[in-house]
């Protein structure tokens, strides 16, 4: 999104595709009038802060489960002159109110591929791979908590992994989200569910 970001060992580094979301996101906002975002699993804060950047008149927090990463997120906020409330959260626990889009790049790695990533993944933290036995763990979370923070006719848009659009739009709709759909990456992989309630 032609930012500057701060990264260390504590945050995985923002990778191009991410900008399908943030894309996708300002799209939505143009429809609300309203522009309360919230985006969970934050890491280096890069969504937050793009969105906050591009979109003016939003409200953005930022939540994160790793103290560590929240800290880089703020430093990165100070950087590019954003206004964002930071929130040390395991996922929904610590997040009051409510918003017009919930937006996440959760962790989404099966925990039988880890060992097949090339190495320079393999340095990434840990905790901001790891989606469970079988990728989905925080996207389960994401569709079941996230009904309850979202304002009428709210969205929630996530990214995935190449191969997990049929199991995450399941997920969504098992849940009685409407209108789901996904869209694709620069390279032709699925890589955003969005999904409306």
């Amino acid at each position: 999104m032609g930012l500057n970001f701060y990264v260390n060992e504590n945050v995985l580094i923002p990778q191009p595709d991410t900008e399908i979301l943030v894309e996708e996101v300002l799209q939505l906002l143009k429809q609300n009038v309203s522009k309360k975002i919230l985006d969970i699993c934050t890491g280096s804060g890069a969504i937050a802060i793009s969105i906050a950047k591009m979109q003016e008149n939003s409200t953005v927090t930022a939540s994160d489960i790793s103290e560590e990463a929240i800290n880089i997120a703020r430093k990165n906020s100070v950087d590019n002159n954003t206004d964002i409330e930071f929130v040390v959260s395991n996922m929904f626990e610590k997040i009051n109110g409510k918003f017009d889009i919930i937006v996440s790049n959760p962790p989404y790695i099966e925990e039988k591929v880890i060992s097949t990533l090339p190495k320079e993944v393999q340095k990434e933290p840990y905790i901001a791979l790891f989606g469970g036995e079988d990728g989905l763990k925080f996207y389960r979370i994401i569709a079941k908590e996230g009904k309850k923070f979202l304002n009428a006719n709210g969205y929630i848009a996530v990214e995935i992994g190449y191969n997990q659009k049929e199991k995450v739009i399941e997920l969504f709709e098992k849940e009685d989200y409407k209108e789901v759909y996904s869209k694709e990456d620069f390279g032709g992989n699925d890589r955003i569910v969005i999904a409306k309630i």
